[in-house]
């Protein structure tokens, strides 16, 4: 199995509103755009016509942030079936979201909260992770997250923990090459030594982007440019996996179209040096 039997669409970028009309006008070349869907949930004039619009010239493929898997409140089974609804609309061909959890009581917490890495998440997150596919009938891949401080009650490290959860949920990984790099850099460990150890053959997708480093910490903020340490990162994982659908995420101080795609064309160079170069040997 490669890029978790799914299709390569090479680099792309997240849809935002700064841009929907210039997008609309122009139609830039680029492989494909990341959806928020809940950006577009109950949603109608303006932005859902610009959705449809897009969603009709070129792929989009949904990555929420309101799933909370990892949560012990239900499954939104409301939430559910208007994501299928949008799914469908947008035709997307799988569907990602965090592995963590963002609920509490039903109260959002607005904030992506690391699980603990125990035997206990695995059974909880990898059951909800099989209706969630039942429901929306495409596969899930589940992004893994940054967290500054290691999980209290953790029973092993993180590349065990996703990799025995993506095999229980039958499920794929969404690897967000940039929080390899922050939790490598805070938790003092080696990314390559880490992306060797978790089932690349589950990867589907790719993030890329930028971060800020502070005093003592470096943070998760997708305000810059992608780093260098995660091109060189990048570049790793695509030695390693070949061709898949690299993302590259820029959401805080949102730059022109333009300046989002010389980040995108990037992506797709290197993805294309590197398999052509891979092929040529």
């Amino acid at each position: 199995m490669r890029n978790f039997d799914l299709p390569a669409l090479g680099a792309g970028i997240g849809l935002r509103s700064e841009h929907y009309d210039e997008i609309r006008e122009t139609r830039p070349d680029v492989g494909w755009f990341e959806v928020i869907p809940e950006n577009f949930l109950g949603r109608g004039g303006y932005v859902a016509k610009a959705l449809k619009e897009i969603a009709a010239e070129y792929k989009c493929v949904a990555h929420g942030v309101g799933l909370s898997i990892g949560s012990t409140d239900p499954l939104d089974m409301a939430h559910l079936k208007a994501l299928r609804g949008l799914l469908d609309l947008i035709d997307s061909p799988w569907y990602s979201d965090h592995l963590c959890f963002t609920m509490v009581d039903h109260v959002n917490l607005n904030d992506l909260i690391p699980l603990p890495f125990t035997e206990e998440a695995i059974r909880h997150v990898a059951e909800r992770a099989r209706v969630v596919q039942d429901i929306l009938e495409r596969p899930l891949l589940l992004e893994n997250v940054t967290y500054y401080a290691a999980p209290s009650r953790s029973q092993m490290g993180e590349a065990e923990f996703i990799t025995r959860l993506l095999e229980a949920g039958n499920c794929g990984l969404l690897l967000d090459v940039t929080n390899v790099c922050l939790n490598a850099k805070n938790q003092e460990y080696d990314p390559i030594e880490f992306i060797e150890s978790i089932p690349l053959d589950r990867v589907g997708q790719l993030h890329l982007a930028g971060y800020e480093d502070h005093a003592h910490v470096t943070l998760d903020t997708h305000s810059q440019p992608v780093s260098e340490d995660t091109w060189a990162l990048y570049r790793a994982v695509i030695e390693r996996i070949g061709r898949t659908s690299a993302l590259v995420e820029w959401d805080v101080e949102v730059p022109s179209l333009e300046r989002l795609l010389d980040e995108q064309r990037a992506a797709q160079r290197l993805m294309d040096d590197v398999c052509i170069g891979a092929k040529a040997s």
